[in-house]
């Protein structure tokens, strides 16, 4: 994965698809929200010259199903987004490669539009505002101390 990070650049994000669906409570006092989200990526390339760039395609589809606090369904918001990167690779990265960036590179980049419009759409459905949890990913780390405080001097600290 990190040859792909290494020389991928971020060209768009844009919303594929949206549909957005009431369910038959009446009561919308908050109860569970299954979310389901679903990545993967493709490569492509313009020419079959490796010094030619090519195309990562980044594509999550998220379905949220809200039920209220009686396990009834209040709404299922489904909505896919696509992120662009131009890459430079002289080979194919591969299914396992292109997953791995998928799911880390892509889920950052597309997780804040899929929040702002998780959200937005709940609440002009006058439902309790819908708010996705921020990705975590695991941090690198640091076993020697003196690489540590080295990296913190820089900051003044």
């Amino acid at each position: 994965m990190s040859v792909i990070s290494d020389s991928a650049s971020l060209i768009e994000v844009i919303l594929g698809d949206a549909s957005v669906s009431r369910g038959s409570a009446v009561n919308h006092r908050p109860g569970v929200v299954d979310l389901s989200v679903d990545s993967a990526a493709t490569f492509s390339r313009h020419s079959d010259v490796a010094e030619i760039s090519g195309l990562i395609i980044c594509k999550d589809e998220y379905v949220a199903a809200l039920s209220n606090e009686d396990g009834e369904s209040v709404a299922t918001i489904k909505a896919s987004f696509v992120a662009a990167f131009s890459v430079n690779l002289e080979d194919d990265p591969g299914s396992e490669a292109l997953e791995d960036f998928a799911n880390s590179t892509g889920k950052l980049v597309i997780r804040p539009y899929a929040r702002e419009f998780m959200q937005q759409i709940s609440i002009r459905m006058g439902l309790p505002a819908l708010t996705l949890e921020v990705l975590r990913f695991r941090g690198a780390v640091v076993d020697d101390e003196s690489e540590a405080s080295s990296g913190l001097d820089r900051f003044g600290t």
